[in-house]
């Protein structure tokens, strides 16, 4: 078997929003061949597959594959003129102006995949089938990013605030990974169990990489030249699964099943050692007094005689120099991990409906974070804040944040966050009616409790807010030491029918229906720049899930009908979707304190029409 595929998006205004004009949005395209071997690393994304099954005898059958995939895209300015443009943020509102950034992504990939199975019947008390693979991968990956003018202008309620100085990216990585797994299916009488291990090695290197001065701040930002370092730690991760179904009758219509398993996420490019380059794009943060009123940032207007007020993790102002970041990766770090266990019930209802129950519950854990060396929550002092200006509607509470009482330092360890685990616990009813007296239907309904809980070690910054702090809400913020947390948008019910009828005159008809709860909504307040290079934090009102948006419901509707003409078939279709043209409120403004606080950024697309026919011979 032999594949080539081809595939390009092309947008003219990604990411326009509310809060990104038009001037501020990307144009996306394929990479050219100015960054590598068009067709094979640039051009439209060219996907490249081998592959060959082997039929040794009546029970033993192996396939080998081998792929390329030249994975590329481009995030380019909106138009070329705009790259020497500042760009402007209203940090009140988060409006972006004027101009935005460009980024070029290449992150080709290879593999090798080799699986044999193995068919043994009647052995050892039962029916065997093996299984093995052995998968080697690799991932290349650079990315270069470059933000318009080389400076953010920032601006509070109009005034000038502060700049963002910023330098250029240029990051190259390489990962390797190799995993093998092995597992047996065995069937005795009624009983079916499956047992296997995987095994994965994944090391990852950060390549050398040039990166070029900002030209306004060359002492600030100076070129960097990298000349490459692997972190030096390996993941080898054992990943058990065991599963069993019995058939309680004999008959194949009542089964219980459970299953156990441990799964382990999968390492980036550059995930451990790109911690230890500063090949990123990096920036830092000083007060800024826009003298001449121009709205745009000249050198000396930057007071870069105070603290700067926030920065890049691997940036380090006292050796701006340095290719290295001020960080180190700890030796024993572990990989994050998810364990899963499900039990199950179906019963087959008749000759023709099924239904089903199970409970899955997840635990996840050994995360990974950036950790300050020597610091920890007793290195901040808490500051009462009452926002001001707020529009009418808008909820501006009084606040608490926190702030370092001394200079936040640049020393860092990348390691797992301890006190910090997620469990999941989720239930779930299904129904199936297969096609028979011209219907058929699958329905299902699901219900889940997702928490988080933190421990003191797991906090740096207090800024989490009281309301979400350790482990007694349905969230809090993933990050609550970057300053703004991760919003975690998780519904608690989810309803899904889908069913088909077959009308006369071969007309088919069907729809599809999903309801469920709406997502939190996150209302905060943004702080003042925080004292000692704390930056800005999003600090919320609320415990997550207290407010949300409204519950949605769609509806999809397809009618066709086929015509034939001997051994040709045409099928004309209709496709509705959002039949009811529902405008369900999906995204708001989070940010209280702004002229645009709770302002409608996004609602459900409206209805859609679609018109299609099929040929078939």
């Amino acid at each position: 078997n032999f594949q080539n595929t081809w595939a390009e998006k092309v947008r003219n205004a990604r990411d326009a929003s509310d809060l990104r004009p038009i001037e501020t949005t990307y144009r996306q395209k394929a990479g050219s061949s100015d960054f590598g071997t068009f067709g094979w690393l640039t051009g439209p994304s060219p996907f490249w597959k081998v592959a060959d099954q082997h039929v040794i005898n009546d029970k033993w059958l192996v396939d080998v594959m081998w792929a390329h995939l030249g994975n590329n895209f481009v995030l380019d300015f909106h138009e070329d003129d705009l790259r020497d443009v500042q760009a402007r943020l209203e940090t009140t509102t988060g409006i972006w102006g004027r101009s935005y950034q460009a980024s070029t992504f290449l992150r080709p990939t290879n593999s090798l995949d080799v699986v044999t199975t193995y068919f043994l019947p009647a052995t050892a008390g039962g029916d065997h089938s093996f299984k093995a693979g052995y998968r080697w991968r690799t991932a290349h990956s650079t990315s270069l990013n470059h933000r318009g003018g080389f400076i953010d202008a920032r601006f509070t309620n109009g005034v000038a605030n502060s700049a963002d100085i910023w330098r250029d990216q240029y990051s190259e990585s390489h990962l390797g990974t190799n995993a093998f797994y092995v597992q047996d299916t065995f069937t005795r009488n009624r009983l079916t169990l499956n047992l296997g291990v995987r095994v994965d090695r994944q090391d990852d290197s950060a390549n050398p990489g040039d990166v070029p001065a900002n030209p306004f701040f060359p002492t600030l930002m100076p070129a960097i030249n990298f000349q490459g370092i692997d972190a030096g730690v390996v993941w080898t991760d054992f990943s058990p699964r065991l599963g069993a179904t019995y058939d309680l009758k004999g008959d194949g219509k009542t089964v219980l099943s459970t299953s156990y398993a441990i799964y382990y996420g999968q390492m980036s490019p550059g995930q451990l050692s790109g911690q230890l380059a500063a090949t990123g794009a990096v920036f830092v943060r000083y007060p800024w007094t826009d003298t001449n009123g121009d709205a745009f940032v000249q050198p000396n207007e930057v007071n870069t005689s105070v603290p700067f007020l926030s920065k890049s993790n691997a940036y380090d102002p006292a050796n701006p120099t340095n290719a290295l970041a001020p960080a180190v990766i700890d030796s024993n770090i572990k990989n994050d991990r998810t364990r899963e266990f499900i039990v199950g019930f179906d019963r087959q209802v008749g000759s023709m409906m099924a239904v089903g129950a199970s409970y899955i519950w997840r635990k996840y854990d050994q995360f990974a974070w950036t950790d300050r060396l020597n610091w920890d929550t007793a290195n901040y002092r808490s500051v009462s804040f009452t926002p001001t200006g707020c529009p009418a509607g808008a909820n501006c509470a009084t606040v608490t944040y926190f702030e370092p009482t001394t200079q936040l330092p640049s020393a860092t360890q990348y390691t797992n966050r301890p006190g910090l685990f997620r469990d999941y616990n989720g239930f779930e009813l299904t129904f199936a009616k297969r096609m028979a007296n011209r219907w058929s239907m699958n329905a299902s309904y699901a219900f889940n409790d997702a928490t988080e809980t933190y421990e003191t070690s797991a906090l740096e910054d207090p800024t989490c807010v009281q309301n979400l702090c350790p482990g007694e809400n349905e969230y809090a913020p993933e990050s609550a030491g970057s300053g703004i947390g991760n919003v975690f948008q998780n519904s608690k019910w989810l309803v899904k029918v889908n069913g088909r009828v077959q009308l006369p005159w071969d007309i088919n008809l069907a729809a599809n229906m999903m309801s469920r709860q709406g997502f939190p909504f996150p209302a905060s307040i943004l702080t003042p720049n925080r004292a000692n290079g704390g930056g800005q934090a999003q600090v919320q009102i609320e415990p997550m899930g207290s407010t949300r948006y409204e519950n949605t419901f769609g509806m999809d509707l397809r009618v066709d009908k086929n015509f034939r003409f001997g051994s040709i078939s045409l099928i004309p279709a209709l496709d509705i979707f959002n039949l009811t043209n529902a405008n369900t409120v999906a995204a708001q403004n989070r940010q209280q304190a702004a002229a645009n606080a709770n302002q409608i950024s996004g609602i459900l697309a409206p209805r859609v029409m679609r018109f299609g026919i099929t040929a078939r011979w």
